[in-house]
């Protein structure tokens, strides 16, 4: 069968690969139907760690099942189903603790991570019945195709941000991630939304989800006459405006979606002193050739974090995944809360074009893509 692998660090090509066997009786062999491109795939295809030889990536996708382990229960040859883009080691004893790093740090990327991904004609995934989720009836298989990774990160950064009825959040970042996050803010009640991006269908589409978009490219603001020069650490304009805007104190929450390493210090910069949580789920790609003693790092500004006493919670984290998380998800689609399918600016047909619409996402060409196997 026909699959896209990493053949080495910043090249891929599609090779034939004998058919997946089913390795456990709690998996299943899945035959992909929708796929998409994700931006993790170009971090891991053009700045990501060693992976092993001719791993087939992908991670996100809609699928049928075609084989299923004699221990599965819930689900059956024929039925088609989300596959979420992190799949919790279930056997672990420690994924009650952290599913996503049961045991061993990332254990929950498992598909296009360390198992074969869903760039193939078909590929095996463990513990069925815990990471497999249902669609429900009037869901689109697009919009379930974004909730598997995109919602879910957007949601887990306004989750892990504790965001409540009310709160003032920012955004940087309006990618798909980011637009997600917006949903995900709103959804959980925030009153006043800040997104921070500069790409015009992006921009858009935040401010059709309700969020002021700041273009960072663009902003012309000063510092608040009140308050001291090294509360903005960057000198971005941005967090004047920020600042300016919410009577120097700052926001409820930060949500890092995208942007750079001036990113993060800009947002413990406007994040709000005592209760203020900076949420970050942005891969930060390693700097391999960094010099011998010198720390690869992101800068957390020492004015604004009190010298270390200002209160204000810093969190990292990965997609939240499994069943629950996606059925949870599919169900907003389907009572209307969110639809995900606005993110869709480009469709494809069949395998051969995923290395075209991995250039796409790579060179910004797109919001997300959507590629029929």
């Amino acid at each position: 069968m026909k699959a896209l692998v990493l053949k080495e660090r910043g090249i891929i090509e599609y090779v034939e690969k004998d058919y997946p066997c089913l390795l456990d009786d709690h998996g299943v062999i899945l035959k992909p139907i929708y796929t998409s491109p994700c931006t993790s795939d170009v971090h891991t295809i053009w700045q990501g760690s060693p992976k092993r030889k001719d791993l087939t990536l992908g991670h996100e996708c809609v699928a049928e099942v075609v084989r299923v382990g004699k221990d599965v229960r819930d689900f059956k040859q024929g039925d088609i189903v989300a596959v979420p883009a992190t799949t919790p080691d279930w056997g672990h004893k420690d994924v009650t603790i952290n599913p996503g790093h049961a045991g061993v740090n990332f254990s929950g990327h498992l598909i296009g991570k360390t198992l074969d991904g869903a760039f193939q004609e078909a590929f095996y995934l463990p513990y069925a019945d815990k990471n497999l989720a249902h669609i429900p009836e009037g869901v689109s298989l697009i919009q379930a195709l974004m909730c598997v990774d995109v919602v879910s990160t957007g949601f887990t950064a306004a989750e892990e941000a504790n965001i409540k009825k009310g709160d003032s959040v920012v955004v940087f970042g309006i990618g798909a991630i980011g637009l997600a996050a917006i949903m995900g803010a709103k959804y959980y009640g925030a009153s006043k939304i800040y997104a921070v991006g500069s790409r015009y269908d992006n921009t858009e589409i935040a401010k059709k989800l309700g969020a002021e978009v700041i273009n960072y490219k663009t902003c012309k603001c000063d510092l608040p006459k009140s308050m001291h020069p090294l509360s903005n650490s960057t000198g971005s304009a941005v967090v004047n405006y920020i600042l300016s805007e919410t009577d120097t104190k700052g926001v409820d929450a930060v949500l890092i979606c995208g942007g750079d390493d001036s990113t993060f210090p800009q947002a413990v910069d406007v994040c709000k002193y005592g209760t203020g949580v900076v949420s970050n789920i942005m891969y930060y790609g390693a700097d391999l050739d960094i010099p011998e003693n010198e720390i690869d790092g992101i800068i957390i500004p020492k004015f604004s974090m009190g010298r270390g006493m200002a209160g204000k919670t810093l969190k990292f984290s990965l997609v939240k995944g499994g069943r629950e998380r996606l059925e949870f998800l599919l169900e907003l689609c389907k009572e209307k809360y969110i639809n995900p399918e606005i993110f869709v600016t480009r469709e494809y047909d069949g395998i051969d074009k995923i290395i075209q619409a991995i250039y796409d996402m790579k060179n910004r060409d797109a919001i997300k893509i959507a590629i029929r196997m």
